[in-house]
């Protein structure tokens, strides 16, 4: 029985590094794939083309604002949402394969892991860290998230988890910036600083001090970066200073007016 047919959703920008692995990831088997590219001014583009893929010029509308748009533009109403930097695993790709329209039919959502990595090593503390990636694009909403977007079920009964998985910069050559990255880090900061904000949250004293050691406790012990050795501790460090930071940045959002002597 033939598998039903499913678009690839794809969202690019400068990512000639790492789409050529993505693309190749579901070429054989994805009925299209379609990138949506917001300016690239490397190879992004031609690398893509390679791979057959039909190309959308949109400029950056946000990060759940890009794939919305994205929608219509798809074939086919189950679309698979991959990241320019992510790869779709053998084992995924064989599980998603073996669906047939009839369980199809009864789904409106699937979920599936994430392996992260992170200066070339696989991050094992962050892991499940579930994705909502296949989806009918009818049957799910989109919840204004700031930074990472997400997707809702119409109906919750109506989801699976698979146990294949999507790999995140496993051939990124952003080295060192997978672990921190500057101005970039500090503007996706501020942004889930100001929706933190917006949503009524306040920090106080109780969240600057204690909050980056129960991050930092949970990544390291609970989620057993310590087996990974000082990789594990750096992993349980990032985490707790960027736990840290969003909570100084709420603080500074707080204060703002005062801090500008207003």
């Amino acid at each position: 029985m033939a598998m039903p047919q499913i678009s690839i959703c794809i969202c690019s920008m400068n990512a000639a590094d790492t789409i050529g692995a993505t693309c190749a990831s579901v070429k054989d088997w994805a009925d299209e794939i379609v990138v949506i590219d917001s300016g690239s001014t490397d190879d992004t583009v031609k690398i893509a083309e390679g791979y057959g893929a039909r190309i959308v010029h949109q400029e950056w509308l946000g990060y759940a604002e890009q794939k919305i748009f994205a929608m219509p533009l798809m074939k086919n109403d189950w679309v698979l949402i991959v990241d320019s930097d992510e790869e779709v695993s053998p084992e995924l790709a064989k599980e998603i394969q073996r669906f047939t329209d009839e369980q199809l039919a009864g789904l409106d959502l699937v979920y599936m892991p994430r392996h992260n990595w992170v200066m070339g090593r696989y991050v094992r503390a962050w892991s499940p860290d579930w994705q909502s990636r296949l989806i009918h694009r009818d049957r799910v909403s989109w919840p204004k998230e700031a930074l990472h977007d997400a997707r809702v079920p119409n109906d919750p009964s109506r989801t699976m988890r698979l146990s294949g998985w999507l790999e995140h910069k496993r051939v990124s050559a952003a080295d060192f910036e997978d672990y921190f990255s500057g101005r970039r880090h500090d503007e996706r900061l501020m942004m889930v600083a100001q929706q933190m904000y917006d949503r009524g949250k306040r920090a106080n004293v109780t969240h600057l001090v204690l909050r980056p050691w129960v991050a930092f406790f949970k990544y390291y012990v609970l989620k057993r970066g310590f087996l990974d050795g000082t990789f594990g501790l750096m992993i349980a460090q990032k985490a707790a200073l960027s736990v840290q930071l969003k909570y100084a940045a709420l603080w500074a959002i707080e204060h703002q007016d005062a801090l500008k002597g207003g």
